[in-house]
C-alpha cells in the first residue's frame, strides 16, 4: 500500500514537472506572438483572420489590433492560470497525500480555470468576428459563431476535472474517518 502512494507521489511529482513545461512553451509562444505584433502591428490582424477564415477589412485601425491582442492575452493568461492551478494541485498531492482536503480543493479549483478556459475559446471567435468587423463600412459589419470539437473536448475534460476533485474530496473525509476509526 505504501510503495503505490509512493509511485502516486513520483507521477505526481513528473506531472508537476511536465505541467512546468508546458508553461514554459505558453509563454514562449505568448513572448513570440508579442513580439511579432509588436514588430508588425498588422501581424495579429492577419493572423487572426486567416485562422477564422474572417472578411479581410480593407484597414486594420490600431484600436482592432489591440483589441486583438488584448483578446490573445486575456486568452492565454486563462490558460496559464488552469495549468498553474493544476500544477498546484499535483504539487500538493505529490508533496503530500494523495487524499487530501487541500489536493482536492485544488483538483476543483483546475477544472473550474480550465472551465473558464473552454468557455473562453468558444466565445473567442465571435469576439474576434466582432472586433475584426468593427473596421467594416456600416452594411458589412458580421458575428462569427463556431463551436468545434477543441472546444468540446476542453468542456469535457475540464468536466472531468472538477469531479476528480469532488471525488478526492469524498476520499479524504473517507480517509478521515478510517484514521479515526482504526
Amino acid at each position: 500500500m505504501e510503495t503505490a502512494r509512493e509511485r502516486a507521489r513520483l507521477l505526481s511529482r513528473r506531472m508537476e514537472k511536465l505541467i512546468l513545461v508546458l508553461m514554459a512553451i505558453l509563454g514562449l509562444f505568448v513572448l513570440y506572438g508579442l513580439v511579432l505584433a509588436w514588430s508588425d502591428p498588422t501581424w495579429i490582424g492577419t493572423f487572426v483572420i486567416e485562422r477564422l477564415a474572417l472578411p479581410r477589412p480593407p484597414q486594420l485601425s490600431t484600436s482592432t489590433m489591440l483589441l486583438l491582442a488584448a483578446a490573445f492575452l486575456a486568452q492565454a493568461g486563462l490558460l496559464g492560470w488552469a495549468l498553474q492551478t493544476l500544477r498546484a494541485a499535483f504539487r500538493e498531492i505529490g508533496l503530500h497525500d494523495i487524499v487530501g482536503a487541500e489536493s482536492a480543493r485544488l483538483m476543483r479549483l483546475s477544472g473550474v480555470a480550465f472551465l473558464t478556459n473552454a468557455i473562453a475559446m468558444a466565445l473567442a471567435p465571435p469576439l474576434v468576428s466582432l472586433i475584426v468587423s468593427l473596421d467594416m463600412p456600416a452594411g458589412q459589419r458580421f458575428l462569427a459563431i463556431s463551436f468545434g470539437t477543441h472546444e468540446l473536448l476542453a468542456l469535457i475534460l475540464s468536466g472531468i476535472l472538477i469531479v476528480f476533485g469532488h471525488l478526492l474530496a469524498v476520499a479524504a473525509e473517507v480517509d478521515d474517518d478510517n484514521k479515526r476509526f482504526v
